[in-house]
Parts: C-alpha cells; sequence; structure tokens
C-alpha cells in the first residue's frame, strides 16, 4: 500500500513540474548538436516501431561485429590490456596485411604501427615500426618483426611489439591491402606531391616528380616501394605521408556524411577485437583532432647484414625506441632529434656542374626535445648524402658540414643555415639527401628522422621536368581531341633547339592503367616555342587524340629528341596523368555480367546497336529480342535480387532509366541473364558514345 501511494504522489510531482520541465527539455533539445539529434532520433524510432524492428537492429549490429571480430581468438584477448574507462587513453596495434603475393594465406605483415589516442588531451600519435626491425619474438628468438606474424598471427605480434616498445597494447586492428586499395577508389583518390622520381617495378611504382590524384592501386604501389635509397624507412615515410593526406583531404568531420559509401569496405578487410558501435565512436573522435594534433615518428634504427652476410635487417636502439614511446604516452615531442626544413629547398638546382660548390640558405625548424649546440666538441651540423638515383648506392657518405650560425637552437626554434653542397665529380643522375648531424653522436636519420631527398643530375645532356598545371582531363569521350598545355624545364645541359634537322618536341604516349600495356607510343607532338637552355623553362601545347577503346589509361608525356631519342629511354621519367576513356568499370563484376537485351521502342536495329556498344565494356550478351511491349518510353534495367551489382555496372553507361528488381510483373522476361534491360525510346541518349 505504501508502495502505490509512492507511486502516485511521484506521479503527482511529475505533473506539478511538467510546464518547467518541459522548458528546459526543449532548451536542451535545441542545444544538441544536428548528429546527436539524428541518432535520439533514430533510437527513439526503433524503441517506437517495436521489439521486431529492435531486434534486427541488434542483428545487423551482431553480424557485423561477428565479420571484423571473426579472428579474434581467445589468446589474443587475454595478451590486450582492457581499458579502465571508455575515456582512457588507448593503444592500438595497426598492421597491414598483405595477402597477394603471400607464400600463407595468413600473409605477411607489411605494415606495423602503434597508435595512441589521448582523448581528454585531444592528441594521437603514430609510432611506425620497419618490418625488417630486428627484435626478440617470444618463443623463436631474433628475428624480423614481421615474422611475428608469419609465425603467430595477431596474438604473437602484440606479444613482440609490447615486449620490443614495453608497451601496453589496448586493441589492435588488421586491415587488408585489398581494402586499403577500394577505399581510396571509393573515396574518389588522393591528391599528393611527390618530391622525387619513384621507379619500381616490383611494386608497380612508376611516378614522375609533381602533383598527382593516386588511385588506389597507385596509393599502394607508392607506398609499398623499398627501391628508394632509405628502403624500409622510405616505405614508412610515404604511408605516414598518405595517411595524412587521407585525413585532411577524406576522412575528415566535413565527409562524415559519406560514411556509408565506404562503410562496408573497411567492413569486410578488417579484423579487430573492437566492436563496431567502439569503431564509430574512436574513429569520431580521433578524426575531430586534426592532423595538427597527429604526431608520427619511426623508432630509431640503423641498417646491417647478420647470417654471414645473407639478412639484411634494421638493428633498433630499443632504449631510445621505448624513450619515444614514453614520450608519446606523456604528451612530449616523440623523438630527442627532430628538424622540418621551412624554406629554401626549393632553390636547390635540379642539375648541377660536377665536383662544384653551391651555396642555399635553408630554414630549419628544431622540433626534437634537446637543444642544439653550435660549440663543440658535441656540434650540431647541417650535412648531406650523395647516393646514385640508379643503384640506391652511397657515392658519399659524409658531405659538407654547414654549422649552425648561433649558439643554441632550443625545441621549437627556427634558424637560417648557409648551406654548402659540393657535386659529385662524376656525371650522372644522383639523390641528394640533406641529414642533420650530431658530431660525435648520431646522424638525424639513424634516430628516424627522414632526410629530405632531392633529386640532382650532374652534367647530364638529358634532364627535363613537367608540369601540366591541371589542364589534363581526368575524364574523356572515346576519340575524343583535346588540347593541354605542359611546362617543360630543361635540367640537363644541352640546349633543346626548336627547329633543326632534330629538333626537340614534346610527344606522348598511352598506356592501359591496369596492365601497363603499350596503346600508342609517341602518338602526337607539340612544338616548343623556341629554343630552352639549361635551367629554361616553355609552355608547350599540346593536341591529344584519345583512344577509341573506353577504358582506363595512362597519358605520359615524354620530351623527343628527334631522331635520336626519347627522353624516356635516357632515364627522365615521363609525366604520368590517370585518364578515364568513356565511363570506366569494375571489370571484375563486369566480365561475369550476361545481359539479355530487349527492343522495347519499335525502332530497327535498337537492340543490336546496345550489344555493339556495352560489347566494349566486356559485357556477356545472353541475347537479343523483342519486347512484349513495344511502347516503353524509358529504359528499364531488371535485376534479380543477388545480381544489383552487376545492374549497377551496366546503368552507368546509361544517362536514362530506371532500375527495378525482378518480380512477378516481368515474367515474360524471365532470363537465365544475370541482368535483363528493355530499350525504351530514350535509346538515343543510351547509344551514344560517352
Amino acid at each position: 500500500m505504501n508502495d502505490i501511494k509512492k507511486e502516485k504522489a511521484s506521479k503527482n510531482r511529475n505533473i506539478s513540474e511538467k510546464g518547467a520541465a518541459g522548458t528546459a527539455k526543449k532548451s536542451k533539445w535545441s542545444g544538441l548538436k544536428p548528429y546527436q539529434k539524428i541518432l535520439i532520433i533514430f533510437f527513439c524510432a526503433v524503441m517506437i516501431i517495436g521489439a521486431g524492428a529492435a531486434a534486427y537492429f541488434y542483428y545487423y549490429l551482431a553480424s557485423i561485429n561477428k565479420t571484423i571480430k571473426s579472428g579474434t581468438t581467445t589468446e589474443i584477448k587475454e595478451v590486450l590490456s582492457p581499458i579502465e574507462t571508455p575515456e582512457a587513453p588507448l593503444t592500438i596495434l595497426l598492421l597491414g596485411r598483405d595477402t597477394r603475393d603471400a607464400e600463407t594465406e595468413q600473409g605477411r605483415a607489411d605494415t606495423i604501427m602503434l597508435l595512441h589516442i589521448n582523448f581528454a588531451e585531444q592528441r594521437a600519435a603514430i609510432l611506425s615500426i620497419p618490418r625488417d626491425t630486428l627484435v626478440d619474438i617470444p618463443g623463436h628468438g631474433e628475428d624480423k618483426i614481421n615474422a611475428a606474424y608469419a609465425f603467430g598471427g595477431e596474438e604473437l605480434m602484440i606479444k613482440t611489439v609490447s615486449l620490443a616498445l614495453d608497451a601496453i597494447i589496448n586493441h589492435y586492428v588488421t586491415i587488408d591491402f585489398d581494402g586499403f586499395v577500394k577505399l581510396i577508389d571509393e573515396l574518389g583518390g588522393v591528391d599528393v606531391v611527390v618530391e622525387r622520381p619513384l621507379e619500381d617495378p616490383l611494386s608497380g611504382a612508376f611516378i614522375s616528380a609533381g602533383n598527382h590524384r593516386f588511385t588506389g592501386e597507385q596509393a599502394l604501389a607508392f607506398t609499398r616501394s623499398r627501391s628508394t635509397e632509405l628502403g624500409d624507412i622510405g616505405r614508412i615515410q610515404r604511408q605516414q605521408y598518405i595517411l595524412k593526406q587521407l585525413i585532411d583531404q577524406k576522412l575528415n568531420l566535413k565527409n562524415i556524411s559519406r560514411i556509408n559509401d565506404y562503410f562496408n569496405i573497411v567492413i569486410e578487410n578488417t579484423r579487430t577485437d573492437l566492436d563496431l558501435l567502439s569503431i564509430i565512436s574512436y574513429a569520431r573522435a580521433a578524426l575531430s583532432f586534426g592532423t595538427e594534433n597527429l604526431s608520427t615518428a619511426i623508432i630509431p634504427t640503423h641498417p646491417e647484414w647478420i647470417d654471414d652476410g645473407t639478412k639484411s635487417v634494421q638493428v633498433p636502439d630499443i632504449a631510445e625506441a621505448r624513450a619515444m614511446w614514453q614520450r608519446i604516452i606523456f604528451g612530449q615531442p616523440v623523438s630527442m632529434y627532430g628538424i622540418q626544413y621551412l624554406g629554401g629547398v626549393e632553390n636547390i638546382d635540379e642539375s648541377m656542374l660536377q665536383n662544384s660548390t653551391y651555396n642555399y640558405k635553408i630554414i630549419v625548424k628544431n622540433t626534437g626535445n634537446i637543444t642544439w649546440q653550435k660549440q663543440e666538441p658535441e656540434s650540431f651540423y647541417l650535412s648531406y648524402h650523395w647516393l646514385d638515383f640508379e643503384t640506391k648506392k652511397t657515392v658519399q657518405f659524409e658531405g659538407k658540414r654547414s654549422r649552425i650560425p648561433v649558439e643554441t637552437v632550443a625545441p621549437g626554434q627556427e634558424v637560417e643555415i648557409d648551406f654548402k653542397v659540393l657535386s659529385p665529380d662524376r656525371p650522372g643522375k644522383y639523390i641528394l639527401q640533406i641529414d642533420m648531424v650530431h658530431e660525435g653522436k648520431t646522424w638525424f636519420s639513424y634516430q628516424g628522422v627522414p632526410t629530405l631527398e632531392k633529386y640532382v643530375a650532374v652534367n647530364v645532356d638529358y634532364a627535363a621536368s613537367y608540369n601540366d598545371m591541371g589542364s589534363t582531363p581526368n575524364e574523356i569521350r572515346p576519340g575524343e581531341e583535346f588540347k593541354t598545355k605542359v611546362k617543360v624545364v630543361n635540367n640537363g645541359f644541352m640546349d633543346w633547339i626548336a627547329d633543326s634537322g632534330e629538333p626537340f618536341r614534346l610527344g606522348y604516349h598511352w598506356y592501359n592503367r591496369d596492365t601497363r600495356e603499350v596503346i600508342y607510343f609517341g602518338a602526337g607532338r607539340g612544338f616548343l616555342p623556341s629554343n630552352v637552355g639549361h635551367g629554361q623553362s616553355a609552355d608547350v601545347e599540346v593536341l591529344i587524340t584519345a583512344p577509341e577503346k573506353p577504358g582506363r589509361y595512362i597519358l605520359a608525356y615524354d620530351l623527343v629528341h628527334e631522331k635520336v631519342t626519347w627522353f624516356s629511354h635516357q632515364g627522365v621519367i615521363p609525366l604520368e596523368i590517370n585518364v578515364n576513356v568513356g565511363i570506366t568499370l569494375d571489370n571484375a563484376i563486369v566480365s561475369k555480367t550476361s545481359v539479355m537485351i530487349y527492343n522495347g521502342c519499335g525502332v530497327a536495329g535498337v537492340a543490336a546497336g546496345f550489344r555493339d556498344y556495352i560489347k566494349n565494356y566486356n559485357f556477356k550478351i545472353y541475347g537479343l529480342a523483342n519486347a512484349q511491349d513495344i511502347d516503353f518510353e524509358k529504359t528499364i534495367v531488371i535485376y534479380k535480387s543477388d545480381k544489383k551489382k552487376n545492374a549497377e555496372q551496366l546503368a552507368r553507361l546509361l544517362y536514362s532509366y530506371d532500375m527495378a528488381e525482378f518480380s512477378g510483373q516481368w515474367n515474360y522476361y524471365s532470363s537465365s541473364a544475370d541482368v535483363i534491360i528493355i530499350l525504351g525510346r530514350d535509346f538515343e541518349e543510351n547509344i551514344k558514345q560517352h
């Protein structure tokens, strides 16, 4: 009885306070952010609709969690350390798994990063570990760290990284490289600036210096390449660079409305112990930080050969690596040694005379946590290394020393240094690596600090750089003619003569982007407006004709010394631009898609014309027939429930159409084909070339 009275009293209080409470609630609601309102409405709707909808929602969550957590064994859970509260700082082991060329189904851990997120302080840091780092693998002795993944998957990798860095790891995420490729393609590519040419047949990277918009495959080739002078360290630098560009350009709160476009890609290519809601919560918080609050570093290592010179490894400075991790935890500058190049580097010549001294002014910033001293014996100098561009071998390791001009440069301070460079004494193509040295202690590059690289041609006749200034279109019609303008710079020591028996001109080539097959080589010419001497430039207009067949192509600009040689044959990497001719489709789906074509408009030859059109895109033709009714105004694409993706690929070729899932309404058109299309009176729009 007393309980009933209490309940009534409670209800009476609620009624008497209704007005004030309503005002307060309204104020709270208006103060909520849009995404918070959406979430509340969504969950309220689930509750109102009833248990059936709620059950489906939880079933959906459970199915996704089952997919992404399928590889998380009891043993893995036991080596992870749970966090105390959802808001507490956490550490996630990030692994990039490559199964495409691996000898085992498990694949290789080609990317190893430790991510620390501090939500309260709105900061994050990534510490990368070169995959060839020599470490102690529990139960297996010393070996390269990525061998831990081959020996024991995520469980052994977590143990190994934790032991090496003395780190407490809370979660892990493994991403397949196939997912990396698909995600970047779904996001529309990523814009990058390549400072120096990169040519690597093993990774598939053939990239000229300059501005590029990378597809997924190109970004993967760029990040996987180890054929540069820095090998695995250079690969990690490019991984971190691509990651930051993705966050800045695509993976941020400005684009959160597009999350459904790439959500399934991430789910299908990810293994983790995290559940879906935790992933969304962590991702949203981390992306709000911005890259200015994301620091990146590489553990300090130096290369060595072991096992009687048969195995190349990176030997780590374990004490400093562990100290770096502790500095990350406490929000301090990650590296003891750090440098940022702020200005003057762009003035370094891309071509030099042999055995000559060049003077530059370089502005640098101390981004480490120790003060640079001018006074000997432990002075700090700006120096450099010379490496052969072709062989990647060191030509000269210790270059001239350029002393800092002030007594001390504290962390965070900037200084302008008079930088002297002596060029190599032999003609050739080189890489100039600018590096800071703590005399008698270490080179900054040995502490995981990237060198600044510059491509330099020394007494080379044929050397050039290109810039199309954005004039090349990325989407064109088959056979279309279009004009572009390319700025060419003569970095060699031979004058380019515009009008002679052996003139210099700008040509171009077409390649199949997927196979690198040559489609057209030297297909056209652009004429120099005048002679171009060493260090001079010219703007060249080129009239280009696109390939007749739709597809994914590369347009490569390449200078030619007529009757003598192409610059690319002299080792000068052309400027390559990705160009889609016609509509580009997913050939993996298209090549397996059969299409039944019906003439639904009564105009003779329509079905045959559409057949010839879609055969160019590798669709399989199931057959042609007249529709039951020849009075269709609009084209209809009909698909079976499991063939929607196939229908969507076909629909990308159409301007005017409706789509419908096969049902009793379409029994007359029952077929074994994957997709059925009924061509309406809008056929002229749909058959014309795109």
